[in-house]
This record gives structure tokens, sequence and C-alpha cells, in this order.
């Protein structure tokens, strides 16, 4: 067994990045806590892809979370689209405005990842990938309700200050706590023009199918496979997941002013206003908002 490190490393954020890194710096023998704002692990969202990439680094960080994630993965229904990545379809019916796109064929193009480990689209529910990734984390790693607050050196320690008015010390503190990110700002600097995330104009909506409904509205071949549904100002993209018992729909819109004027980033949302969002758009982007459920406003 390889020696000990004499160092301490402090993870702040307990999603699937800093539950990867805590298990990396274990396997390689290295002392950390993970510190996370919340009182339990939790993913927000529903199904993720990861690229060929994603899943060799899985393996070289440690062979037991690629195998976590094969536990929970998700690929095409069809065999003969095991290596494809999306099939790229035109989302909006000939004739509207939005050139070429439009009025192009239905199946517009096919990507796949031949020649790059063949995995093709890989999905998971996102809380059950990281629900394979707690079982790795000895008990003792994570502390809970840890929300930082700032960070200050003492001597050759870095000191980190939580919301609840507790302290803790490490020779090091990476931070992986998302995209409104406390460990940025105190890195970068309060005033600094990358220190927080900014509206890029577009947000999406969520929502997951039963795979029996999604069959019957949008046939075999396109509700058990990854999809792209292209338009204009705006995509949709579908994808198995839960091994096939769900489809996984996420709706991009460009909001065309470029302002979010609400407080939240993540909103409960209407049927309603997806369909008024997607009006003049094939019938199956129709389909796939009329049948959606659980839908989520999400800016991004």
């Amino acid at each position: 067994m390889a020696q000990r490190k004499d160092f301490h490393v402090a993870v702040c954020g307990g999603g699937i990045g800093g539950l990867c890194l805590a298990i990396g710096l274990l396997r390689q023998n290295i002392p950390c806590k993970l510190y996370e704002a919340a009182s339990a692990f939790a993913e927000v969202g529903a199904g993720v892809s990861f690229g060929p990439n994603t899943i060799r680094a899985m393996e070289l960080i440690d062979p037991q979370i690629a195998k976590g994630f094969e536990n929970c993965a998700t690929t095409n229904g069809w065999p003969e689209k095991k290596d494809t990545w999306f099939d790229f379809r035109t989302g909006q019916e000939k004739g509207t405005r939005g050139g070429a796109l439009a009025a192009a064929n239905t199946h517009v193009a096919n990507v796949n990842t031949r020649g790059v480990g063949e995995v093709g689209q890989n999905s998971t529910h996102r809380a059950h990938f990281l629900n394979e990734l707690v079982k790795l984390v000895p008990d003792e790693v994570p502390e809970f309700g840890k929300r930082l607050k700032n960070i200050s050196e003492r001597g050759d320690k870095m000191v980190l200050t939580f919301e609840d008015g507790t302290n803790a010390e490490a020779d090091a503190v990476i931070g992986c706590d998302g995209i409104k990110s406390r460990t940025r700002e105190i890195l970068l600097g309060q005033d600094h023009e990358a220190a927080h995330a900014v509206f890029s104009g577009k947000y999406a909506y969520r929502g997951l199918i039963p795979m029996d409904v999604a069959v019957d509205a949008l046939g075999d071949e396109l509700a058990k496979n990854s999809q792209m549904y292209m338009g204009q100002h705006g995509h949709v993209l579908t994808f198995p997941i839960e091994k096939g018992k769900t489809m996984n729909v996420v709706a991009f819109r460009t909001k065309l002013d470029g302002k979010w004027k609400e407080e939240k980033w993540v909103l409960p949302s209407k049927k309603e206003d997806m369909l008024k969002d997607f009006a003049g758009w094939g019938d199956k982007v129709t389909s796939i908002i009329s049948v959606s459920w659980i839908p989520i406003l999400t800016k991004k």
C-alpha cells in the first residue's frame, strides 16, 4: 500500500465533480475532507450524458467510478445505434421562418464515436450516478451543512470559515461548488469579471417521459435513441435514461432580449409555456412537449 501523504485537501462541493475528486484523492492516499452546503448529497436535474473522454477519465481516477457509472448508465436502445451520439433532425415545420435548416430533410445528420472507444451515447440519471459515487466515499470524509463563507491563510495552512460559524484547516482547498461558486469569488476577487456566472441568453425546459408513453407518441426509434431537433432560436434533445425506462427531455430556447429578470435560476414551469415557446415547430417536438411531465425551467 502506498504511503499516506502528509498533507490534507479540503474539497468544497459534494456534487459529481467533488465526489469524483475526493475518491481520486483517497485512491492516492491523500487525506481529504469534503464540505457540502446541503444537508445531504443531492443532484439537481435528471439526465446527463458523458462522452468517451469523460468515461476514460473516470477509469483513470478510479476504476470503481467507471464501474459505478456502468451500473446506472443507459445507451441507445437499438443495437445499431450503440455508437451514435445523436441523430440530428429538423425540429421545425417546412416553410417555418428560419431558412435552410427548417426546410432541410427530416434526418439531417448522424454523429458517431467510432475510433474513440466506441461508447456512443452514454447517459444516466444524475441522482443515480451520485448514489453510486457516495458508496465509494468513507462516512468520515463528508461534512454537511458547510456553506463556505471565506478562506484565509494562517501560517502555511488554509483556514475555511463556514456560514454556520465553524472553521476547518487544510493544506489546499479545491472548489467544486458549482456555477455559483464561492471558491471562485474568493480566488479571483469579488469584482473580477469571471467571478460570477452570467446569463448566456439561453434557458431550458427539462422533463421526463415514461418510455412507454414516449414510444406511443414518437415511435420506437425516436423514443429509444438519442435525438437532437434543431430550429430557429432553439433545439430539443432527448435520450433514454434509467436503463431505458424513461426518456429525458431538454428543450432549449434563446431569450431574444438577453435578460433574465427572475431572482431564482431554476423555476417550475407549465406545459402551456413550453407549447407557446415552441409554437410552429414540427409534430415530433409538439408531441414531446405535450407528454412531458415534471417540467422545470432552468437559466443557462
